[in-house]
């Protein structure tokens, strides 16, 4: 499947998704932008698992040439064998609720760190300087210290019944490799050349997940993601997964979210009121100008009893 065609995939499915979900549930979503007691912004922390899975994890390899002479000649016949890794996965972002929801009716900005690895291996005949066929390995491997992923998302919860919610996600992720290690060790003049795997990415995250108020009106929610379409550079099959040599590798997470929230400060009556509390104007300027005319009355009326 093309990028193009791929990318648009993407996006009707999260329309259709959103929309079937909406027309589904009569319920609201459990996020109040206009909550008189919270505030519609806050922090999040996650903690959960991180993968890099191979897509496939074996692969038969033969390559040929034809010589000048017409003679076919093959420089190495085996199988590819690719491993990812697996590691924790740490992040911290802050996140909002959206004031008049279409579709979508949070946004979240979310930096999250783990560690990326990665290995393929060869084992087949290989030919040598006298292109005879011998039995040889090659290796390519990968590594990264610290892999970090900022992310933008866009999220919508749909009630499953009083605080408990399923929400779907789209989002777009930068990812980094930081202190990154990539060599291939082995014959590999008989293989074909491949250039060296990128240390930055762009791609478009899809998730979903299971979310539950607390009693202490905190949101915690468990959330699955994976990398449906690679941007930059473009996957040679136009999806998600990661290009490293001769391995391509599918990126995925499974986290738990906290989302914090925080109380609106208390209402003071001799400053003017927040723009996000219009109810509590207690003391406008039309009741101000009613209390002064009433006083003055009220002076009028004590000197007239005097005299």
């Amino acid at each position: 499947m093309g990028v193009t065609k791929r990318l648009t995939a993407v996006f009707v499915s999260a329309w259709a998704i959103a929309g079937l979900l909406n027309n589904t549930h009569a319920q609201s979503t459990p996020f109040d932008a206009e909550s008189p007691m919270l505030r519609n912004n806050g922090w999040t922390f996650a903690i959960g698992y991180h993968a890099l899975s191979a897509r496939p994890d074996s692969i038969p390899a033969v390559y040929q040439t034809i010589r000048t002479s017409g003679i076919v000649d093959t420089l190495h016949a085996g199988m590819w064998s690719h491993s990812g890794n697996k590691a924790l996965r740490l992040g911290i972002g802050y996140w909002g609720v959206v004031q008049r929801p279409l579709i979508w009716d949070r946004w979240f900005i979310e930096l999250q760190g783990t560690r990326n690895a990665s290995a393929s291996k060869f084992d087949g005949l290989v030919a040598n300087s006298d292109s005879i066929l011998q039995p040889n390995t090659l290796l390519d491997s990968a590594r990264s210290l610290v892999t970090t992923e900022l992310t933008f998302r866009l999220q919508r919860a749909f009630e499953i019944k009083t605080d408990f919610f399923f929400e779907a996600q789209l989002g777009i992720g930068w990812d980094r490799e930081w202190g990154s290690t990539f060599s291939r060790t082995g014959p590999d003049s008989m293989f074909v050349t491949r250039a060296a795997p990128s240390t930055d990415r762009v791609a478009l995250e899809l998730g979903a997940g299971l979310g539950v108020r607390t009693r202490s009106g905190r949101y915690l929610r468990v959330h699955a993601t994976y990398d449906g379409l690679q941007l930059a550079p473009l996957a040679e099959e136009g999806d998600g997964r990661v290009q490293r040599y001769e391995g391509r590798y599918q990126p995925w997470n499974l986290t738990l979210q906290w989302d914090l929230l925080r109380s609106k400060p208390p209402a003071d009556c001799a400053k003017p009121p927040s723009q996000d509390r219009p109810s509590e104007v207690l003391f406008g300027d039309q009741m101000k100008k009613d209390r002064q005319k009433q006083l003055k009355k009220q002076k009028r009326r004590a000197k007239k009893k005097r005299w």
